[in-house]
């Protein structure tokens, strides 16, 4: 099993300056007003990707501070329950500009967000039972894997308190989530898991399209911290079994397009994910585990305990899975964490099992 790199000269040598550098310009920025939204376009063609390792929860992890109190009412939670037509928007290299700065103008509005990352597969797996590692070991492969794996696919879910969708401008009539696909993995030259890839290549993934036209990784970190210093989840970050999503933001934040490696342990991991990307992080996987009866599986299978139905698109596409995510929790947060200290409690990172013995959600 591959080991990570000394902590000592890996924090000192390069984090510790990058570190604060990030945080003494991340939360000295004021958030831009409101702009007008743009008038929707045509719903975009969908793009599938494939999975991430199901992660469950080991331990309790430190809570964060209070997050912003999060009010549901009955209205607003049949609305996350039953959201009118639902569209993802696709982003690519031509449009990166016009939809990201649409994003922005939403986040006064929209407070928290729900994040998906699709990569191909994992290459670094255990040589030992997955619940037999310890969580130094587990960070050690998730280190491993996202250092020399590309992102092939990034999904976007904005927002409110009540779980609505920005609707930009068509009066309620679609609600829209965002899909980025990127153009640095290569299937020719970079390692990927084979079986991720048949997956990929049946749901219709072309990937010499993403080849020629996806976003430029290198392009999209400064976009996205400019994203955290706007109000990007502001009120809450929200994945499911979400460190391979955290640590596939991390690397974006700072060098997307290669050469960049993760912090050498765990703890460091998760101090600079807190100060960077989000101060108030929600892992629906965790809340499963703390809410009553049988919560265990990967994502498809817990919405189905919650009786959340997908509003668009299928399992292992980016911004649908974001969405799906985002509805999980409100209904988690309806049902079983009404209670703001109890919705605290579980919030954090989740470094639990690894379960490699298959692409798909379990």
């Amino acid at each position: 099993m591959p080991g990570a790199p000394d902590v000592g000269s890996y924090y000192g040598e390069q984090w510790a300056p990058l570190a604060m550098s990030s945080l003494s310009s991340l939360f000295s920025y004021s958030p831009p007003g409101t702009a007008k939204y743009a008038a929707a376009l045509a719903s975009p063609s969908q793009q599938v990707s494939t999975t991430m390792p199901e992660l469950e929860t080991e331990g309790e992890l430190k809570t964060l501070p209070a997050p912003m109190t999060i009010e549901t009412t009955a209205a607003a939670a049949a609305a996350a329950r039953s959201p009118e037509i639902v569209k993802v928007r696709s982003v690519w290299a031509h449009n990166l500009d016009e939809e990201a700065n649409l994003i922005e103008s939403l986040f006064p509005s929209f407070r928290l967000a729900a994040v998906d990352t699709e990569f191909p597969g994992t290459v670094h797996r255990p040589s030992a039972p997955a619940y037999t590692l310890t969580r130094k070991q587990k960070y050690a492969l998730l280190k491993k894997n996202v250092d020399e794996l590309h992102l092939v696919q990034l999904g976007l879910t904005l927002f409110d308190a009540g779980g609505r969708l920005p609707d930009l401008g068509t009066g309620g009539a679609a609600r829209y989530v965002w899909e980025f696909n990127f153009r640095e993995f290569d299937l020719r030259r970079h390692a990927h898991a084979p079986e991720s890839i048949a997956l990929l290549r049946s749901k219709g993934v072309d990937f010499d399209r993403t080849r020629r036209g996806g976003v430029d990784a290198a392009a999209f970190g400064p976009r996205l911290r400019r994203w955290l210093r706007a109000g990007l989840g502001r009120a809450g970050l929200v994945t499911f079994s979400g460190a391979y999503d955290l640590a596939y933001m991390l690397k974006m934040l700072y060098g997307g397009g290669g050469g960049y490696r993760l912090p050498g342990d765990a703890a460091t991991f998760e101090f600079v994910v807190r100060a960077v990307i989000g101060r108030t992080l929600y892992d629906v996987g965790k809340m499963a585990r703390h809410c009553p009866g049988d919560m265990r599986g990967g994502l498809e299978r817990v919405a189905g305990k919650l009786g959340v139905r997908r509003a668009v698109g299928e399992a292992h596409q980016a911004g649908s899975d974001s969405l799906l995510t985002s509805q999980m929790f409100m209904r988690m947060r309806e049902r079983y964490f009404d209670d703001q200290d109890a919705l605290t409690a579980v919030a954090g990172i989740n470094f639990g099992y690894l379960n490699f013995t298959s692409c798909e959600y379990t």
